[in-house]
């Protein structure tokens, strides 16, 4: 609830500190004494902008601040939103100061800390709803409709449940367009990747292959060298005039061995020289046997260098050796592997979405028809406040429209589009006179008609709604003294779960009041100063005889406005109790 409202320098207001209280607060006064302009610093207050036609004359800067006490509810839903910009709320008030300066820059603050108005504009639904001769009207904005109706069905689990899949599907979603992105590139790189890999493969390649055909290759490219190096190692091996060194070798091995039959101490000699001489025999058939390969077609060393330069090739692409080559084509084989698992999660998040679809048109289906019986009700409802408020002509109904989407959800036969709060697009139609088309609320143009049709669809849903201060500033234009006893009962009834306040020119609605304020302006050094007054009993009786009577008071008028109080206090004492709000509007 609005605990205390300060106001300096604010059009015709030089200091004023105002304190409603509990239950119905109405303000009253002159014609021009300001009681709209106290309902107008509210405002001013929360869209966070003073401009500067409403700074008070002849000073530099206005200040507004309000004091809130917060429910439960609202305190829950503020505390969520202020610790999304980092901020916290220690207790259960809130307190709003805003200053501005001619030609300046404003300085908003929520308890003592700097806040911008994008945050404070999303706090204000959770703090008070002002009805009249303002743009701050919740019931205008049809995205609030939908809130109201969810409320009165009693449908916000489900419309919880149905926000909570929709996210997920909005994750899968996502999920799928990522991976078709992803699938898209891989598949333009596919025929490349596939290109690549079976140049590899054909090239058949081995490690330490490089190596050998190098080696292969040195050895050709130096064979007559090799061929005269072989000949000569072999003439003195074992050719040559006198058999070479194998066959002198053999001599002294013959000779040793004699030797050793005569006298056994050079056996082991004769051993040794004998190994020796088949050593160096087996050696020259291994030599002979190479002379023999260093014979080669010339079309073999081709073949080497078509294979190396075929392996120098694949090296420029590839890698700088074999290993790397192979090793590049292992990742290859690995992404071209990868294509058709994404193509196999492509599918899967496909067929999750067609399936959580499904059930999402299901439980949007669900979802409507409880929302579609509970707005007969709530049009019956509404119908009969507004007869009460001599408003029979009008008419009021909830329209509800949806959109087809191709991407949208299947919906009895349909495909609908959709947001977290289903497939209905509801919004509050009515005609206000016989024979006129249904239009949309906001599109009223009396202010007091739309106060009233405010009243009446806030008296049938009062219930369900947990914004703790209402505000109608001026609910009574048009409105003659019978209707105006019904609209302060409806207004009082209501006010028994909020805090309502009503600027008001009927003292049948005054005669409602649990606390009531007269403003009024007074002069002094040619200036103009506005005032605002708690009455007591005796100011509170004084004023409804004005109101009755103008300032032609006497006893007969004193008594009309005791008879509107004795009216007012058995209705008090008779009307059923409100039980306590605690059903909170679904979105808020």
């Amino acid at each position: 609830m609005l605990v205390e409202l300060r106001v300096k320098n604010f059009g015709i207001i030089e200091d004023i500190t105002w304190s409603p209280g509990e239950g119905l607060n109405v303000i009253t006064g002159e014609t021009g004494a300001g009681k709209s302009l106290v309902i107008d610093a509210v405002e001013s207050l929360l869209s966070g902008r003073i401009g500067d036609e409403q700074i008070r004359h002849q000073t530099n800067e206005a200040t507004l601040e309000g004091i809130f006490y917060l429910n439960p509810a609202s305190r829950l839903k503020i505390a969520a939103l202020l610790a999304e910009n980092g901020q916290e709320l220690e207790d259960d008030t809130l307190i709003i100061r805003l200053e501005s300066k001619l030609a300046g820059r404003s300085v908003l603050r929520l308890n003592g800390s700097a806040i911008s108005r994008s945050v404070l504009s999303r706090l204000c639904p959770y703090l008070i709803d002002i009805h009249g001769q303002s743009e701050h009207l919740s019931l205008l904005n049809k995205s609030f409709h939908l809130d109201m109706l969810d409320g009165y069905a009693h449908t916000t689990t489900q419309r919880t449940e149905f926000a909570r899949l929709a996210n997920e599907l909005t994750s899968l979603q996502r999920q799928l367009s990522e991976q078709e992105k992803i699938n898209r590139e891989a598949v333009r790189q596919q025929e490349f990747l596939r290109f690549q890999a079976d140049e590899i493969e054909a090239a058949n390649l081995a490690e330490g292959e490089e190596e050998s055909l190098l080696s292969k290759r040195q050895v050709m490219a130096s064979t007559e060298k090799l061929k005269t190096l072989v000949h000569q190692s072999l003439e003195h091996l074992c050719s040559g005039q006198n058999g070479g060194a194998l066959a002198d070798l053999n001599q002294a091995m013959q000779s040793i061995r004699k030797i050793a039959e005569i006298d056994p101490a050079l056996k082991n000699t004769a051993d040794e020289v004998e190994n020796t001489y088949f050593i160096l025999e087996e050696s020259i058939r291994l030599v002979q046997s190479y002379n023999r390969g260093l014979d080669f077609n010339p079309s073999e060393l081709e073949d080497i260098e078509n294979r190396l330069a075929l392996i120098h090739s694949l090296e420029r692409k590839y890698g700088r050796d074999i290993p790397q080559i192979l090793a590049f084509l292992a990742k290859t084989k690995t992404e071209l592997d990868n294509i058709g698992h994404f193509a196999q999660n492509i599918d899967r998040l496909g067929g999750a979405i067609t399936d959580l679809k499904s059930r999402l048109g299901d439980m949007a289906s669900s979802l409507s028809a409880l929302r579609k019986e509970a707005a007969q009700k709530l049009e019956k409802s509404v119908q009969t406040e507004l007869s009460d408020l001599n408003m029979g002509q009008v008419i009021f109904k909830v329209n509800f429209q949806t959109q087809a989407d191709e991407n949208g959800l299947p919906v009895d036969g349909q495909i609908l589009g959709f947001s977290s709060s289903g497939t209905d697009l509801v919004e509050f139609f009515v005609s206000t006179n016989p024979g006129e088309p249904l239009r949309p609320l906001n599109k009223i143009a009396s202010t007091g008609e739309i106060s009233r049709i405010t009243l009446a669809l806030k008296s049938a849903a009062s219930r369900l709604d947990d914004i703790p201060v209402m505000i109608f500033d001026e609910i009574d234009i048009g409105v003659g003294g019978r209707s105006g006893d019904m609209l302060g009962r409806k207004l009082w009834k209501l006010s028994q779960g909020h805090q309502l306040i009503s600027v008001s020119h009927l003292p049948q609605i005054a005669a409602y009041a649990d606390h009531h304020f007269y403003v009024s302006k007074t002069e002094f050094n040619g200036r103009i100063n506005s005032h605002i007054e708690h009455l007591n009993t005796e100011g509170h009786l004084a004023e409804l005889s004005v109101m009755l009577s103008g300032n032609q008071t006497g006893e007969k008028s004193l008594e009309n406005a005791r008879e509107l109080l004795k009216k007012a206090s058995i209705f008090k004492e008779t009307s059923p109790e409100q039980p306590e709000l605690n059903i909170p509007l679904s979105g808020r």
